[in-house]
C-alpha cells in the first residue's frame, strides 16, 4: 500500500504509517507490503458496502482461491496451497495463516479471475454474493460468506469468452470483460 499523493525518501510516493511493515528496518522487507502469502493475485476489488478487500489468487497445481485480505495477514503461500500443505521451505513454527474464503479444485478450472461482491438490486438472490470466474473453463461462481467462511457457493453460468476481468458500475451492476474484447452485463437481478 502506497500514498501516491505524497513523496518521501526520494520515492515518488510515501509509505502510510499504518502499513504493517512501515517501521521495519530489515532491508529485505518492503515497507509497502500490506499482506503476504498470496501466490498470484489476479484481480482484486473492495466490497462497496463493507470495504472488504477481495482477491482472486491463482493456485500452483491443485486449487484456485478467493480470499478477503486484511492488514498484516499471511495467506500461506508457499507453505500451503489453499488448505493443503505444499512446502516446508519457508515454514516457521510460530506462523499464523489466514485461510481462503472460497476454494475450487482443478476439475472446475485452473485460473481464477477475481470479481466483485454484487451490490446492485437488494432483492436479487445474488445480493451480497462474491462473483468471480475461471479463465480457462469460463465458469462463473457466486459465493456467499460469513465471517470469512463460505456458507454457499454455486456455479451460476458459463461465459461465451474466457474471463479476463470484471467491472462494477455506479449502480452495483457487474460486468464481465471477455478475452474476446467484449463486455458482458451479468443479469444478476
Amino acid at each position: 500500500r502506497i500514498d501516491v499523493n505524497h513523496s518521501s525518501n526520494g520515492l515518488p510516493y510515501s509509505i502510510p504509517s499504518g502499513n504493517p511493515f512501515a517501521e521495519s528496518k530489515d532491508a529485505k522487507v518492503r515497507q509497502e507490503i500490506w499482506a503476504t502469502g498470496l501466490r498470484e493475485p489476479w484481480r482484486f476489488s473492495f466490497d462497496s458496502m463493507t470495504g472488504d478487500l477481495w482477491v482472486g489468487d491463482v493456485g500452483q497445481g491443485k486449487y484456485e482461491k478467493a480470499t478477503i485480505v486484511r492488514k498484516g495477514e499471511n495467506h500461506g503461500w508457499n507453505v500451503f496451497e489453499s488448505f493443503e500443505p505444499f512446502s516446508n521451505q519457508y515454514r516457521k513454527a510460530d506462523a499464523e495463516f489466514t485461510w481462503p474464503v472460497f476454494v475450487y479444485s482443478r476439475h472446475l478450472g485452473n485460473s481464477i479471475t477475481g470479481g466483485y461482491v454484487y451490490r446492485g438490486n437488494e432483492s436479487s438472490p445474488y445480493y451480497g454474493a462474491y462473483i468471480c470466474g475461471d479463465f480457462t473453463t469460463r465458469r462463473i461462481f457466486a459465493v456467499w460468506q460469513k465471517d470469512g467462511r463460505t456458507i454457499k457457493a454455486l456455479q451460476i453460468g458459463v461465459t461465451p469468452s474466457p474471463v479476463a476481468s470484471f467491472a462494477e458500475d455506479l449502480n452495483g451492476q457487474i460486468y464481465l470483460i471477455g478475452y474476446d474484447g467484449l463486455i458482458y452485463l451479468l443479469g444478476l437481478g
